[in-house]
């Protein structure tokens, strides 16, 4: 049952609030929580024909992620039970600004599917690839809002990933010049052995497709090496085109238009450099940045990037149980990567997962392997978040409600209003 909300009379008449500007009610709108804001869609027609206008939407989203108070961490992992059996689970998180940490656990609901690996979130929407009974894993792609409950499987990608390779690196983001939702899609492949251990004169692929959300359709094209002319050359060899294999990632990097990876050489194993490749998603253009020089930052090659406050960073390990965390200053000048932080761990061996917010650096407990928690990078103090037993880290990302719609259904629907 639906309750109807009463709105109070307008001081000096018998106007209500639903007589009031479209323009204040938007604003006042856009300032109420999610539930009450889907409340208001019940109310009356004109309420619901505001609400889920594409420009109601699209202010709604701005507002929202641009309110560091609205944001929340996804986290992804993989428990594993008494009985030694795997389930995913998908947890929300909240820190409000006393310090208090609020807690969701959302749970899939398709009985067909195995296994969730969610690869990124972008305003509102999480895109991610589903392990089906029956089927290939990494088959399935899908995009949904967990507000408005609508989503959209995406067709089968052109590319296939040959048995003997690695997964797929996916992402997934918006252009906003052209305002589409993209999912890009990573195939790095020999043409014989394995990534690991390629045969004797095996060629080096790598593959590239871009689905859009407004045409439902992937496109491929090669990518198989990138300009590595100059001082950002990465080896020894003249070779003015190297290629790269991107390191899998543990969430999806969006800084400045582009998606951002970790990348080495896949010619030479032994070559101790990485380098940050970046995929412009509006150009859908595949971009060297920066060269790591391994004189400089040692152990770059096992480096994890980050986005730390608005700066491309690397967490790199220089022992065991420490870190540095390093942030290049100037993006696009390699001359600028800057250590910020030195983290020593005096009480038990724990691993980063990934930079969030306001110093805040999610990690797990190794040593015992069943608890999650943040750590403050200025005062050292670390705030648990659960336990779960057993279980495996698999990615996190940031999270903020909005009322985007995915499916077929409401895209043509909001096409039509414009």
């Amino acid at each position: 049952m639906v309750t109807v909300m009463e709105f109070p009379k307008v001081s000096g008449g018998n106007q209500s609030l639903s007589d009031l500007p479209v323009e204040v009610l938007s604003e006042i709108f856009l300032r109420l929580p999610m539930r009450s804001l889907l409340s208001c869609k019940c109310v009356c027609k004109s309420f619901d024909e505001l609400i889920r206008s594409p420009e109601f939407i699209g202010s709604h989203v701005n507002h929202n992620t641009m309110s560091s108070t609205k944001t929340s961490c996804s986290v992804n992992v993989l428990v594993i039970d008494e009985n030694y059996k795997d389930r995913s689970e998908h947890i929300r998180i909240d820190t409000k600004n006393n310090g208090v940490i609020s807690i969701w656990h959302v749970r899939q609901s398709n009985p067909l599917t195995t296994h969730i690996s969610v690869v990124g979130s972008c305003n509102g929407l999480f895109c991610a690839s589903l392990e089906m009974i029956g089927e290939q894993w990494g088959s399935r792609i899908m995009l949904w809002n967990p507000v408005t409950r609508d989503n959209r499987y995406l067709p089968k990608p052109k590319i296939d990933a040959p048995d003997r390779q690695l997964f797929p690196v996916l992402a997934f983001g918006f252009a906003p010049q052209s305002n589409e939702y993209k999912v890009v899609r990573f195939i790095s492949y020999y043409t014989s052995g394995n990534i690991n251990l390629p045969s004797p004169g095996a060629a080096f692929v790598m593959q590239i497709e871009v689905y859009k959300m407004s045409t439902d359709s992937w496109t491929m094209f090669d990518a198989n090496a990138l300009p590595c002319n100059g001082s950002d050359h990465m080896s020894l060899e003249d070779d003015p085109f190297l290629p790269l294999h991107i390191n899998h990632p543990t969430r999806t990097l969006f800084l400045n238009g582009a998606f951002h990876w970790l990348a080495v050489n896949p010619k030479n194993v032994n070559d101790p450099c990485a380098a940050v490749v970046a995929f412009d998603l509006e150009h859908e253009e595949l971009k060297l940045k920066s060269l790591l020089e391994p004189r400089r930052i040692l152990h770059a090659k096992k480096g994890q990037l980050e986005i730390i406050n608005d700066l491309l960073g690397l967490i790199v390990p220089h022992s065991l149980i420490d870190f540095d965390i390093w942030v290049l200053k100037d993006y696009g000048n390699k001359e600028s990567w800057t250590k910020q932080y030195i983290v020593e761990q005096s009480t038990g061996f724990a691993r980063p997962c990934g930079y969030w917010k306001d110093d805040l650096l999610l990690m797990v407990e190794n040593d015992t392997d069943n608890s999650l928690f943040f750590y403050n990078l200025h005062t050292q103090e670390r705030k648990y978040i659960i336990e779960f037993g057993q279980f495996y880290f698999e990615s996190f990302c940031s999270y903020v409600e909005t009322l985007v719609h995915v499916s077929k259904r409401n895209a043509v629907a909001e096409n039509a209003d414009e």
